[in-house]
Formats: C-alpha cells, sequence, structure tokens
C-alpha cells in the first residue's frame, strides 16, 4: 500500500472519530426517568380496622404491580386515586381522577368519584360538571341524579329549581325507580308543593307497596 492510500486511510479514520464525537455530545439532553409517582402515606389513614387496612394497602400493592406494566391502567389508577382520597390527598385524587376521564372519557366511575372529590374540596361547579358527565356516561344510573339534586340543594341554591326537570329525566330512563319518585316528592314538600309531594309519594305506594306505612306516615304529614 502506497503512501498516498495510507493517507488518506488514516484521515477517513479521523474523520469516522471526530464524527463519533461530535455525536455523543450533540446528542439532545435526555431527563432522568422519574420514580413511582402514586406513592402512599398509609400512616394518614386514621379510623380504619386492621382488616380493611391490610387488603386497602394489598390492594395498592395490585395496583401498582398493573400500572408497571401499563401506566394507563384503569382499575390501577382507581386504586391510587381511591387511596389518596381515603388518605385525604383530595387533590391529588382529583389529578388522578381527572387523567382516568381523559384516558377513558366514556366510563362513568371516575366521575362520580371525581364528582364527590371536588365535594371535598368545596369546588361546587366542578363537582356539577364532572355529576353531569357520569349521568351521560351512566344515565341508568339512579344515584348520578340524585347526588347532583343533593348538590344543588345544599351547595347551589340558585339551581334548586332545576331538581324536579332533572329527576325526571332520570325517571324517563328509570321509570318507576323509587329513589328518584322519592326524590321528587321530597322536593315538592320541602318546597310547600304539596299537591306535588303527594302525588309522588302515592305514586310510590303504588310501585312499592312494601314501604306503604312509611311513605303514608309522610303523606299525613302534609295533610
Amino acid at each position: 500500500m502506497n503512501k498516498k492510500n495510507i493517507s488518506i486511510i488514516v484521515i477517513v479514520l479521523i474523520l469516522i472519530g471526530l464524527g463519533s464525537l461530535y455525536l455523543f455530545w450533540a446528542k439532545p439532553w435526555q431527563p432522568k426517568p422519574k420514580g413511582f409517582p402514586y406513592e402512599i402515606d398509609f400512616s394518614k389513614i386514621q379510623n380504619m380496622n386492621s382488616e380493611s387496612f391490610e387488603r386497602l394497602k394489598q390492594n395498592y400493592q395490585s395496583a401498582k404491580a398493573e400500572y408497571e406494566k401499563n401506566n394507563s391502567d384503569f382499575s390501577a389508577l382507581m386504586t391510587f386515586a381511591f387511596i389518596n382520597y381515603q388518605v385525604g390527598d383530595y387533590e391529588k385524587a382529583r389529578d388522578i381522577y381527572i387523567k382516568v376521564g381523559e384516558d377513558s372519557p366514556k366510563n362513568y366511575s371516575s366521575f362520580w368519584d371525581l364528582g364527590n372529590t371536588y365535594i371535598k374540596l368545596k369546588d361546587y361547579q366542578n363537582a356539577e360538571k364532572a355529576y353531569l358527565k357520569a349521568i351521560e356516561n351512566g344515565s341508568d344510573q339512579a344515584r348520578f341524579y340524585r347526588v347532583l339534586g343533593e348538590l344543588y340543594w345544599y351547595n347551589m341554591p340558585d339551581k334548586k329549581n332545576q331538581i324536579p326537570d332533572l329527576y325526571k329525566k332520570g325517571l324517563e330512563k328509570l321509570p318507576g325507580d323509587y329513589d328518584l319518585m322519592i326524590g321528587l316528592a321530597e322536593y315538592y314538600r320541602d318546597t310547600g308543593d304539596k299537591t306535588n309531594a303527594i302525588k309522588y309519594y302515592q305514586e310510590a305506594i303504588k310501585k312499592y307497596p312494601e314501604y306503604k306505612t312509611e311513605i303514608q306516615a309522610e303523606i299525613d304529614l302534609l295533610k
């Protein structure tokens, strides 16, 4: 091999080396992966019996295992949110429920729980939005209508007058539902509309004669 060819090879090797160094130092900075984001301080849980406490910890460990396989696992995230709620970290529970809703926008469980969490945070406007989403996704769940009605009654008095339409909407999906009929009767009773209160109490008796004694006692108080 002549000197000219050797020189060319040396130059090529030097260029390759310089290029490798450039790529090494010029590659974009990559942040270090974060640790597990849902650590729980179980010492904050109060007034829970030992059996329930141990079961909660076991559920947490199971959820962590599922999360490691899939960090969008619905059940795992719901477990983390629930435990944070139990601990009293409502802000963290809220944030997890929001994430679940973004990942699974057609579910109703996370929106129901999100509404309950907003109640703890006294954020009634967002609680209403969460309950409305729960109703949209789970229109056959009477408890969603009732809890929204209670929110209007106790925390958003300017929307009290929407309760009858809300419960009647529920009855369209759940004809003859006991809780919704009684809810309507109680609304009319508490707003002084005895005629409609008695009407819905009587409808409840026809549908649920086994509760006649208790319901009739409410009717008698209105006469």
